[in-house]
C-alpha cells in the first residue's frame, strides 16, 4: 500500500513557545491541561464545524463517498483518485474539453495543455509537440521534453505494470526528443485515437518518479493546485503560486470522505459541503427537494460514461446465432430496469453510444420489450417448444443459458432478499422459453470465467472516458471482447473512426458503428447510470463533461445572508 506523505507549510514537528521568565515556568501550561481533558464528540464536531465555516469564503468542499487508497494517477487509480488529481494536480499534453459553446453536449474538442501546439506530419505516422516554455512542477523544477519522454516510455514498458494505460499507446513506436521543448511521437500506423489517449495521460516529473513510481508517496505535478495534506479522510489542495497558466479562482479545494450518506447531507445543509456528487436512492428526490436543501442547492447530474450490458458468447450455441442474441435483447424490459431496479437513477440504453458516452454520438433508441418479435426470431432459429413443457428446444437440446453475474449483497435496510436486476432479467427469459442456470460469485471469479469463455451470457459493466476507441470492446480481436464476436461491419466502422483525427468528424461516423452493433448484437446494452447530486448555489461555472467537471472553471460567490 502506498503511503501518501503530507506536505504542510511551516515547520513540521516543531512545537515552539517563547521562553518564560516567571517562577511558574515549570507549572503545567493551562492550555495543554485543557487540551488533555476528554472532550465530547459533539463538542469536537462543533469545533470542527467552526473551523470549516471560517475557511468557507475561499474553500470549495466536495463530498467523497469512497476514499482513495492512493493518489498517484498512474498506479491503477480509482475514480476518486482521478477526480482529485487529473487536472487539479497533474496535467496532460492535450486537453479534451466540452464543445466551445460550453453546453457540455455534442462532440468534444482538443485544446492545448502542457503542449502549446502540435502538428500531424504528412502520412499521419508522426506527431510533433511544442511544449509550454514556463511550466514548473510543484517543487520548482522546470518541465522539459525529457519528462514527457519518461512518462510515455514508462507506460509503454511492459515491466512497469501499467497495463491499464499501455493499450492507449499501442500505436506509438517511439518517443523522441527534438529539443528541451519539442518532442516527437513516431507511430506504427496512423491512428486518430493517439491524441485522445494523450488527453488521459498525466505527465510526471522524471527527477522524482524515475526508478520509483511510488516515490515514497510524493504527489508532485504541474497543475493549478498542489497537495497540501491528506489526513482524517480529507484531501486538501491549495492553489500553486507558480502555476504557468491562469490561476484558478478558488484558492483551496477539499475532498471530504464521509461514508455516511445521511451525515454528508447534514453537513451540506449546515454549509460544510458544497458539492454532493451523487445522492443515494433513499435521498432522491425527496431529500433533494426539501426546503432546506432546495433553497441553497441546485441539482447536479454527472452521467458518467459507464455502461451496464450483457455480453454473449459467440463461439457456441445457442448464442452464436445473432437471432438468439437479438431475441434475448428484446426480452429485457430496460425501462422497468431503470425505474424499479435503479430507482430512476439510470437511463435505458441500446449500447455504448450516447451523447457523452464511451462512444460519443446520438443514441440509437433502446429496444422495447417485444416478446412477439423475440418469439419469431427464436422460431426462425429453430428453437421451439416441441413438447409443450414451456422450455424451447431444438434437436433434443433445451434452450439453456449459463449466465454469469457478480454477486450483489443486498443491505438489510433495503428490504430486498434477492438481486432485483437478476430477478427481472432472468425470470423474464424463463417465462419466454429459456432454461437459465445462474452462476454468481465475486468480481474476480466472474471475470476469470468470462475471460476463459466459460459462459453463454454475462452481466458486466464497461467504463471508459468519453469518446474513446471502442475497438477493445467491439472489435473482432478486442482485448475485452469476451464473447469473441466478429463482425466485418463493426470492424469497418471501427477502422473508419480510427482514421479520424478531429472529434467532430469522428462523431459523424459513430452512428455507423451503432448501427452495426444493433445488426449483429455482440452485446446488449442495458442502462447507463444517471446519478443525481447537489451543488451549492454559491458555486458557478459547473459544466458536466466526461462524468465530472473542470474545477479550474469554478468560482465561489459570497453566501447570501439567508444561507
Amino acid at each position: 500500500m502506498v503511503v501518501i506523505a503530507l506536505f504542510v507549510s511551516g515547520l513540521p514537528g516543531c512545537d515552539c513557545a517563547a521562553p518564560r521568565g516567571k517562577p511558574w515556568r515549570h507549572d503545567p501550561d493551562p492550555q495543554s491541561l485543557a487540551a488533555a481533558q476528554p472532550r465530547s464528540p459533539a463538542l469536537a464536531a462543533d469545533e470542527e464545524a467552526v473551523d470549516v465555516l471560517a475557511e468557507r469564503s475561499h474553500t470549495l468542499r466536495i463530498h467523497v463517498d469512497a476514499e482513495p487508497r492512493a493518489l498517484n494517477p498512474l498506479l491503477a487509480p480509482s475514480v476518486w483518485a482521478r477526480r482529485i488529481t487529473m487536472g487539479p494536480v497533474f496535467e496532460t499534453l492535450v486537453r479534451y474539453e466540452p464543445p466551445a459553446d460550453g453546453a457540455g453536449s455534442g462532440p468534444g474538442r482538443y485544446a492545448p495543455g502542457l503542449a502549446r501546439s502540435w502538428k500531424i506530419m504528412p502520412g499521419g505516422r508522426e506527431i510533433r509537440f511544442e511544449l509550454e516554455p514556463d511550466v514548473t512542477f510543484h517543487d520548482g523544477h522546470r518541465m522539459t521534453s525529457s519528462d514527457v519522454q519518461f512518462t510515455l516510455d514508462l507506460i509503454r514498458t511492459p515491466s512497469s505494470g501499467l497495463d491499464h494505460l499501455r493499450p492507449l499507446l499501442k500505436e506509438v513506436a517511439a518517443v523522441e526528443l527534438i529539443t528541451s521543448r519539442e518532442v516527437r511521437l513516431v507511430l506504427y500506423e496512423p491512428d486518430g485515437w493517439v491524441l485522445r489517449a494523450l488527453a488521459e495521460i498525466p505527465i510526471l516529473p522524471m527527477h522524482i518518479y524515475q526508478g520509483n513510481l511510488g516515490a515514497g508517496g510524493r504527489i508532485v505535478g504541474t497543475g493549478p493546485w498542489q497537495l497540501v495534506s491528506w489526513k482524517g479522510g480529507t484531501v486538501h489542495l491549495g492553489r500553486y503560486g507558480g502555476y504557468w497558466s491562469q490561476a484558478p479562482a478558488i484558492e483551496d479545494v477539499e475532498f471530504v470522505y464521509q461514508p455516511d450518506a445521511a451525515r454528508a447531507l447534514t453537513d451540506a445543509k449546515r454549509g460544510a459541503i458544497d458539492i454532493v456528487p451523487a445522492l443515494i436512492p433513499e435521498h432522491w428526490p425527496e431529500q433533494a427537494s426539501a426546503p432546506g436543501i432546495a433553497a441553497a442547492f441546485a441539482s447536479l447530474e454527472l452521467r458518467p460514461p459507464r455502461l451496464r450490458y450483457m455480453v454473449f458468447d459467440c463461439t457456441g450455441p445457442p448464442t452464436d446465432d445473432a437471432r438468439v442474441r437479438k431475441a434475448i435483447g428484446l426480452l429485457i424490459d430496460r425501462k422497468k430496469l431503470a425505474r424499479d431496479v435503479y430507482d430512476g437513477l439510470a437511463r435505458p440504453i441500446a449500447g455504448p453510444v450516447w451523447p457523452g458516452g464511451p462512444g460519443d454520438g446520438p443514441a440509437p433508441p433502446p429496444p422495447e420489450l417485444d416478446p412477439d418479435e423475440a418469439a419469431r426470431l427464436l422460431d426462425d432459429a429453430g428453437w421451439t417448444d416441441s413438447d409443450g413443457d414451456g422450455t424451447r428446444d431444438k434437436a433434443g437440446e433445451k434452450l439453456t443459458l449459463e449466465a454469469l453475474l457478480v454477486e450483489k449483497p443486498q443491505p438489510a435496510s433495503s428490504g430486498r432478499k434477492a438481486d432485483p436486476e437478476r430477478t427481472l432479467i432472468f425470470e423474464t427469459l424463463k417465462r419466454y422459453g429459456f432454461s437459465i442456470v445462474v452462476r454468481d460469485g465475486s468480481e474476480g471469479v466472474i471475470l476469470n470465467r468470462v475471460r476463459a469463455g466459460d459462459f453463454d451470457v454475462a452481466l458486466l459493466e464497461y467504463a471508459a472516458p468519453v469518446d474513446m476507441d471502442l475497438g477493445p470492446l467491439l472489435g473482432t480481436n478486442g482485448a475485452v471482447n469476451f464473447g469473441k464476436c466478429g463482425s466485418p461491419e463493426i470492424d469497418a466502422a471501427l477502422a473508419a473512426l480510427d482514421a479520424e483525427w478531429v472529434p467532430p468528424e469522428r462523431a459523424q461516423g459513430i452512428g455507423e458503428l451503432a448501427s452495426a452493433v444493433a445488426a449483429s448484437m455482440p452485446i446488449a446494452g442495458l442502462i447507463e447510470p444517471s446519478p443525481q447530486g447537489l451543488v451549492h448555489r454559491r458555486v458557478s461555472g459547473v459544466v458536466v463533461w466526461d462524468g465530472w467537471f473542470d474545477l479550474r472553471a469554478l468560482k465561489l460567490a459570497p453566501d447570501s445572508p439567508s444561507q
